[in-house]
């Protein structure tokens, strides 16, 4: 007679348990990198609609940034008392039985954030967008009109609200309407292949220039842009002391917090934020002209249904609408704006945020 020792005995029954398992359903086990990205990517939506929201209050943006992501997983096991069946088989191949293990997944993740900070970090955000850089946001083929709309301060005598520009709008007219007239164009031109920008280099230094190919196009940018004659190339330079010198004219591009402030001009002031926080309502009026619709963010007493996304402050919820295209692009937009400037990031832990996660 064979003897077998009780282990084997324990190894080999679950060999044939497993064996003969009709459904264990392992293949349902969801994978959750997707789930921390789509998480990480609404709260970063969130922290950039919230410092908007401050900009517009006259308040400090405040930015923290996730450093690391570890995850902890568990495997919990139970047979289950209806999911085991052994009997009657009649008419079925291989095993006997239907054995149906419950088996989950609990993934742990620990979330650790930090404020940003450092020299690095201040001075790219407080730095303007260089031309290289501008050229970078170009090739993401976004509409380049509003490229130049978010982050130019000017193109020779045309200013995209001008620095003499009133805050509470008594100004009136100094809304960047030329600028927007010119940029709209240079845009349409593009599209229509009568017009190119191209990277260039004058006295040295990273410029760009605007090449016209026929007479017409070149005829109404030169007109635009107040220069002496018609010019077939215009060159865009930050190196130019004067507004405009020939076929040469001052290209002035903002920072990260000046395009920052800009978008801010587009969040909706009720009548209480109004006197609550002084703002004029000559700037309600003009405030549609000056971001030409770029951004719009909306507020509501109560948390909105069905936001792209919202954020709380001060009692009040703002947000953009999911139809809401453009304010969305610009979205992103100033996210890439943001990854460009930041430059390097000094870090010191502040805190860890733990999440359980369940399949």
């Amino acid at each position: 007679m064979f003897k077998f020792k009780p282990i084997t005995l324990i190894i080999s029954a679950s060999v044939l348990l497993l064996t003969g398992c009709s459904t264990a359903q392992l293949s349902n086990v969801q994978q959750n990198r997707g789930n921390y990205n789509v998480a990480l990517n609404k709260s970063d939506n969130e922290q950039f609609l919230l410092n908007i929201v401050r900009m517009r209050f006259d308040k400090s943006p405040f930015f923290i940034g996730v450093d690391s992501i570890t995850t902890q997983t568990t495997l919990s096991y139970s047979t289950g008392g209806k999911d085991t069946t052994v009997g009657n088989a009649a008419g079925q191949n291989g095993a006997f039985w239907n054995f149906q293990p419950n088996i989950e997944f609990k993934h742990t993740p620990t979330v650790t954030y930090s404020p940003l900070q450092g020299t690095s970090y201040i001075s790219g955000l407080l730095a303007p967008i260089t031309v290289v850089q501008f050229n970078y946001l170009v090739q993401t083929n976004l509409n380049l009109a509003s490229t130049f709309k978010l982050t130019v301060d000017n193109i020779g005598t045309l200013s995209n609200l001008a620095d003499t520009w009133v805050r509470d709008g008594s100004d009136g007219s100094s809304t960047g309407v030329s600028f927007n007239h010119l940029v709209d164009f240079i845009d349409q031109s593009r599209v229509n292949g009568k017009l190119g920008l191209f990277a260039t280099n004058y006295q040295n230094n990273p410029a760009l220039v605007l090449v016209m190919k026929d007479d017409a196009t070149a005829a109404q940018v030169s007109k635009e842009l107040q220069l002496d004659k018609t010019y077939r190339k215009i060159i865009l330079s930050p190196m130019l002391s004067t507004l405009k010198s020939g076929n040469v004219v001052q290209f002035r591009t903002r920072s990260f917090f000046a395009v920052l402030n800009f978008i801010s001009y587009g969040v909706d002031i009720s009548a209480n934020d109004e006197k609550k926080f002084g703002v004029s309502s000559n700037e309600l009026k003009v405030q549609d002209q000056m971001t030409d619709n770029l951004f719009r963010l909306r507020s509501s007493d109560t948390s909105p249904v069905n936001a792209y996304t919202k954020v709380s402050y001060e009692g009040r919820w703002y947000y953009l609408t999911n139809d809401d295209i453009t304010s969305k692009t610009t979205l992103m937009f100033l996210k890439l704006i943001y990854s460009l400037e930041a430059g390097e990031v000094n870090t010191n832990p502040w805190g860890t945020l733990d999440m359980q996660i369940t399949n």
